[in-house]
């Protein structure tokens, strides 16, 4: 074969190469894709309700302006639904999404409260945060207990008793519970042992 010849096949074969890679392209003619939320403020808001005490009948209720076609979840594992209302909701913090029909998202955190503190409940709490806090919270869960958490105390007051009451071995330190912290505790417990107590 002639230098000529193939060089001429090799000029029309890189042609045709290139035509296709051109062809297969996404981008737009101008090479600027649009955003698709550009443009719009989305506004979420929302209305929430306490639950009972520690019980699951917390609520809340989003809705969302701005765009379209919203839909709506709890937290990032959550899946989106067409409703805005989620019931059965535990007390905690939540962080709410709203997804117009193009795909752009805004959020927000709420919180969901345990509703009303009654008298002991409020007592026994002010004494957990001043004797126990510094060992059992968010950040050090010494023994697994979390006490920040007004659930955590209702759901651990029989460990609590036995502990600060009955055996006087918590808190830990030269300052063990005194009588009058001790009754706090008990009279608590005896009432129901609730947060609305």
């Amino acid at each position: 074969m002639k230098p000529k010849t193939l060089h001429f096949i090799l000029i029309v074969l890189l042609a045709i190469v290139t035509i296709n890679f051109s062809s297969c392209s996404k981008s737009s003619p101008d090479n600027n894709p649009t955003d698709p939320c550009a443009g719009k403020t989305i506004v979420l808001s929302s209305i929430v309700t306490a639950a009972d005490g520690c019980s699951t009948n917390g609520g809340i209720i989003a809705s969302a302006t701005g765009s379209s076609n919203f839909t709506y979840k709890l937290n990032s594992g959550g899946i989106f639904q067409a409703s805005g209302t989620f019931i059965n909701v535990a007390p905690g913090t939540y962080t709410l999404f709203a997804k117009d029909g193009a795909g752009c998202e805004k959020t927000a955190v709420v919180n969901v409260s345990s509703g009303n503190k009654g008298p002991l409940f409020t007592m026994v709490k002010n004494l957990m945060t001043a004797k126990c806090q510094s060992c059992h919270n968010n950040a050090v869960q010494n023994g697994g207990q979390n006490w920040e958490l007004d659930c955590n105390i209702v759901s651990g007051k029989v460990r609590i008793k036995v502990r600060a009451v009955d055996e006087g071995t918590m808190p830990v330190g030269a300052f063990p519970l005194s009588a009058s912290e001790k009754s706090i505790i008990t009279n608590w417990i005896n009432a129901g042992g609730r947060i609305t107590d």
